[in-house]
This record gives structure tokens, sequence and C-alpha cells, in this order.
């Protein structure tokens, strides 16, 4: 049976919606951008109606919707906006027989959708071939935010391989997104090649495209700012389908030079306290940890002063209970708080003054904190400005260099073996067997120094033990005999194989150790003694811990059992219950993007089990180290270097054979 119908025009304010109209969910959808582009270009489709009958099946005059619904529901929305006059003309179909729906039901089952591609590629034409239409022109023709245009103009950018790929059915849209967090259609095409099926997860493909730009989060952005870096001449890449936590930078060198700009200008204030040196650079404190501090003198506060720290105080305590547990604060409160806590900071820094004669011979450092904040460390006193004596025993010059680990000019073999004890005799490699590099094995050896010092700052009864053997060795077996801690007061020197160490978890905790214990010591060298007097034992042990802490060193034997378990700095990280998995972890930066393909692999093999390892093995080196470290992520793997006594034990997940197993380390029991 055909459908007969005419065409004509009748006025909106005659038209009814059918109960004969088929659609029933998602009637309502979409209706904002549908009446946006029926402003825009008019009705282009007729609604399908048929004459609305009274009681006898007499005409009333009036018409019923039976096919274009939600058309129907945007001119009402343009007339309520004054957009549309009620009594306009609209193009309709009218129905010459009864059955209605199955008018309906055709046409919203026989309408194919455009394919999302089409639309990307069809926006793109209106934006750039000739028509010149702005994003904000587009959003409003097409009722839609101006957020989305630029997402679709976007993915209109991607490869035309990989749209294909994806109108193919063989990419997903998610993966399409990924792929167009950058503009760069060669290096689209190239992580798509490299990366096999399973491997294309969004995540995967971001991380590849972005790992050589520099995150919005890192702390020499935060430093500079965006602002600053965009203003001059910067540029910022996005990803407009994700929380890209303000995206990546992509001028590394400007940011450096921006960075430069902004410590050496703040360089300048500091020189102008009359500091005698100023070292500024981002490792500028780590190169000072065997210096010798001066620490400020205590003043008074001012009763001005005193009276505004108890007024800020309390309106901090009122606005934190207040909105205790929001978990959306304002911004004008979050501005009001961090203003009350830069306030009191200067208000307490009134409260340590150092002295003009202090001033004179000491230095000051100026680096950048984890959090991009500046960081001003005062009072470092070099050797050749210490009016101190040398001690009797006329061991200073000799332990020094020591301390200094030996030439300078030795390299990284040196300042990773210097610290080492007696006893380091690593077995010789197979030949042609890879092996680590002597500043990736200097690095994990200064991580592995730095987690136990950190474990000691927390064992204050085993921290007083370490002190006792050190003594006792020194007193009764001989002075060169093995110790894990020395007891002058240079650290060993971390900075120098492991630059980045200070960001490490482990100096952090152990940074937090030495920055409360010198809130609690006195200000003054001379008062010292009188302070220890006054102190009950755990307050004793307390400070003997961070002493020994700092001081203490991991070596570079291989404390795993049956090697160099027994040494001594081994038994006292079993002792500590030192598990490296709490502050270290494989990533590519860390370790699997710095060895040969044959350790990954064996990494992964070890980590996440042979099939794991079996799935990147064809892969290039830069998509193998980053697939990698998402399969030992959560595993517990560490190098041999880092593994200890106590964490040495591999356990099976239920169901895995010996061949395909993950391997967990865990404490032994």
């Amino acid at each position: 049976m055909t459908t007969t119908f005419t065409v004509t025009e009748i006025a909106l304010n005659k038209l009814d919606i059918a109960e004969a109209n088929v659609r029933r969910t998602g009637r309502g959808n979409g209706i904002e951008e549908l009446a946006a582009s029926i402003a825009a270009h008019g009705l282009l489709q007729s609604l399908v109606v048929r004459p609305k009958l009274d009681g006898s099946g007499e005409p009333t005059g009036r018409y019923e919707v039976v096919a274009g619904g939600r058309r129907f529901t945007a001119l009402k929305l343009l007339t309520k906006r004054k957009a549309f006059g009620k009594a306009g003309p609209i193009p309709c179909r009218v129905l010459d027989e009864e059955d209605a729906g199955e008018a309906s039901l055709a046409e919203n089952v026989v309408r194919l959708d455009m394919h999302p591609a089409d639309q990307f590629e069809a926006f793109a034409r209106l934006h750039q071939d000739g028509q010149g239409l702005g994003i904000e022109d587009i959003a409003a023709r097409f009722g839609v935010s101006a957020h989305t245009v630029r997402q679709r103009l976007r993915l209109s950018a991607v490869s035309p391989r990989l749209l294909q790929a994806y109108r193919d059915e063989a990419l997903t849209l998610d993966q399409v997104m990924a792929f167009a967090v950058t503009a760069d259609q060669a290096e689209q095409e190239r992580v798509h090649g490299q990366l096999q099926d399973w491997q294309r997860n969004p995540d995967t493909i971001r991380r590849l495209l972005t790992h050589s730009l520099v995150p919005a989060t890192d702390r020499k952005v935060i430093f500079v700012g965006l602002d600053a870096y965009t203003a001059a001449g910067g540029t910022v890449q996005r990803d407009l389908f994700s929380d890209d936590r303000g995206g990546w930078i992509t001028d590394a060198a400007l940011l450096e030079r921006l960075v430069a700009e902004h410590m050496e200008r703040a360089a300048e204030a500091i020189r102008a306290e009359g500091w005698k040196w100023v070292a500024v650079g981002l490792q500028a404190p780590e190169a000072c940890w065997r210096l010798r501090r001066i620490m400020a003198h205590e003043v008074p506060l001012s009763d001005t002063d005193a009276a505004r720290r108890l007024e800020l105080t309390a309106r901090y305590d009122v606005l934190a209970e207040q909105h205790e547990g929001d978990a959306d604060v304002s911004d004008q409160i979050e501005a009001e708080l961090a203003a009350i806590e830069q306030e009191l900071d200067a208000i307490g820094a009134k409260e340590r003054v150092y002295r003009p004669e202090d001033i004179a011979r000491t230095g000051a450092t100026i680096s950048l904190s984890s959090d991009g904040t500046l960081r001003v460390e005062r009072g470092y006193l070099r050797p050749e400005d210490d009016a101190r004596p040398e001690t009797a025993s006329g061991r200073d010059s000799e332990e020094a260099t020591h301390h200094d680990g030996g030439d300078a000019e030795q390299g990284d073999e040196a300042a990773g073996s210097a610290w080492t004890s007696g006893d380091h005799s690593p077995e010789a490699p197979e030949p042609k067997a890879p092996a680590l590099s002597a500043a990736l094995e200097s690095e994990l050896e200064a991580h592995r120094t730095a987690a136990l010092q950190a474990e000691l700052a927390r064992h204050p009864e085993l921290a007083l033990r370490v002190l006792l053997h050190g003594l006792a060795t020194d007193a009764f077996y001989g002075r060169y005999g093995e110790t894990v801690a020395t007891f002058m007061a240079y650290p060993p020197a971390l900075a120098s194989a492991c630059p980045g160490i200070g960001d490490g978890p482990a100096r952090k905790a152990l940074d937090t150790a030495e920055t409360d214990m010198r809130g609690t010591l006195p200000g003054e060298h001379a008062e010292l003694w009188g302070w220890l007097q006054d102190q009950d034992m755990p307050a004793l042990l307390a400070l003997l811990a961070v002493c020994v802490a700092r001081c203490a060193n991991a070596g570079g034997a291989d404390w795993t059992e049956g090697r160099g378990a027994g040494c001594a700095a081994a038994q006292v990280a079993h002792a500590a219950g030192l598990d490296m998995r709490t502050w270290w972890q494989p990533t590519t930066e860390s370790y699997l993007g710095r060895v040969p393909k044959a350790l990954i692999l064996d990494a992964v093999r070890d980590g996440a089990g042979a099939s794991a390892a079996a799935r990147i093995e064809g892969m290039k080196k830069e998509a193998m180290a980053a697939n990698a470290a998402e399969l030992l992520d959560g595993t517990g793997w560490l190098p041999v270097l880092l593994r200890t006594s106590y964490a040495r034990c591999r356990a099976k997940p239920e169901g895995e054979d010996d061949q395909s197993g993950i391997t967990i380390l865990q404490a032994a029991e």
C-alpha cells in the first residue's frame, strides 16, 4: 500500500504533536542544537502531518504532527524566544490516509546518521574552505559549544589514513581522539605503525605522542607560569578530549631561558641581603649537603606582629572548620586561605634572623621545590670561611678526602663507587651479557642509600645501634673497619651520582625529618649542650636517628641472599624492614629507558610473566620501555641491586605457572 500526501504550508499555531508519532524516547534531546540550526539554515525537512478530527470524524482545522516531532518542538522554542512567529507558515506533508504510525516509523527507521568522520571534515570545510566561518559562528549556527567545534576541528586534522581506519572500524573514536593530541600527522602515523592492535589504548597513544614534551605540571612550568611562557612566544599543546592539566610545553629551550631569568631576578634580591655568595640552580641545595650550616638567631615578635598572627590564625581556623569535608571549595575561600598562609609565613620568618657577621661569611642557595615554588636556604658555611680550628686528631683533611668521594675528575663511576664498602667486589658479567651503565648503577645505589637513610630516621633505637657499631669499630677494631655511618657532619654525595635524588620520596622524607628537627633545636650552637641536658630519652633518640640517618651509606654491595646479604648495610636494611618498593618504581626515566632491550625483557619476564614479555619483544626500544612500565606497574618488581633479604621472596599469583606468573617481591617470613 502506498501512502499518499499533499504538500502545503500550515501556520505553526495550528499544529499539535500526534500520539501516532512513534518517537517516545529522547524526544527532547538536542533541541537547543536543532533550534539553532533551523534559525541559521531554515527548516530543511518538512513536517509530516494529518488532519485532526473531532469526535464525529469531521476536520477541526488543526493538524497533528506524526513525523518531525523534534523539529516541531524546536520551532516552538524559537517562537518562545521571539525568533519565529506563532502564525509563521511551516512546510508540511499532509497524509491522505489514517495510518500515520507507519509513516512516522518509516521516517525514523530508514534514516541513517552521518558518520562522525564525515561530520568532522564538514566542520573543517565550513571553517577553512573559503566560507571563513569562525568557531563561535559555527557554534551558534549548530547550537553547540565553541569547545565542541574545536574538538571536531581537531579531529578533522587527524591523519587521513587514521580517519579512514576509523571509518573502516579498525580504530575507535577514543583512539582517534588520543591521536588528536598532536597535529603532527607524520608522528600520528609513526606511533600508529609501531603499536600492535592490542597496544593501541588511548593512554599509551597519548603518552607516546607527548613523551618528548614538558608537561604543564612540571615544577619549572609552575614556577614560570603558563601566561609568562605564552607571552614570550611559547606554544602549549593541549588535549581537547581529556583532562590534560594544562597541556604540554613544546619549547623546552624557551622554558629553560625563562626559568634562568626568573631565578636570576630572585637571586638579585637575595644577594641584596648581603650574603657572601649565592648559588643558583635546581640542584644547588644538594651541592651544599656537606657544608656546615649556621642557623638563624631567634628573636621575639613585636606586639603588632604577635597580635596579627593570633588574628590570622583564628580566621584560618574558622574558615577551615566551616569548609571541612567540602568537596568543592570556592576560589574566593581558597584564595583567602592561601593569603593567610603566606602572611603567617612572613610573620614567622621575622622570628629568626641572621646576625650581620654570619651573613658576611655564609651563603645562600636558590632552587625550585617539587611544587614549583622558590626554595631559598641560607647560612651555608664553606670550609675556607669556617674559623673553627682543626681537631686534635688531625683526621680532618684525610677524612674530607674520603667524604668528597675522591677525585672529581673520575666521573660517574667514581661518584658511584666512592661510598661503597671495602667488600664491594661485584662478580664480572658473562661476556657480551647486557649490563647496567655505570651511571644508572650509581643512581640506583643512590636511591638505595636515600631509602636506608629515611628508614633509619624512623627507627631511633636501630640508629643508636648503628651509632654504637660505628664508634666501637673505630675504637676497638681499627679505624678502617666496615661501618654503615661515619660520624663527621658530611652526608654521602648522592647528588653527584643521581642529580634528581632531591625529588625522590626518600630524600623528601629525610628533608622533612631534618627540617622538623631544626625547628626543635636551639638557634645557637652555644646553647646546644644545655638543651641536650634538658631533653628526655625519646627526644634524644629522635635527634640521634636523624643525625645517624643523614650520614648512613648503603654502599654498592649486592644485598640479595647468598651474595652480599651479610654486609653491615644489608643487615641494617633488614633490621629496618627496608623495602625499596616504597621508595622506587621502575619507570621509563628511572630504569627501563636506560637499559638494553634484553634487560627490559628480563624485567618484564620476571615481573609480569613470559607471555607479557613475548608481546613486546618485537617493539622498538622506545615503545618497549613505555609498555614495560605499564606491565610492571603494581607488580613490585625491582632490579637485583635494589632487592634486599627483607624483600627477596617470589610469590606466584594463584593459577599462574612458573613460566608465565607475575613475580611479586614480598617480605620474607
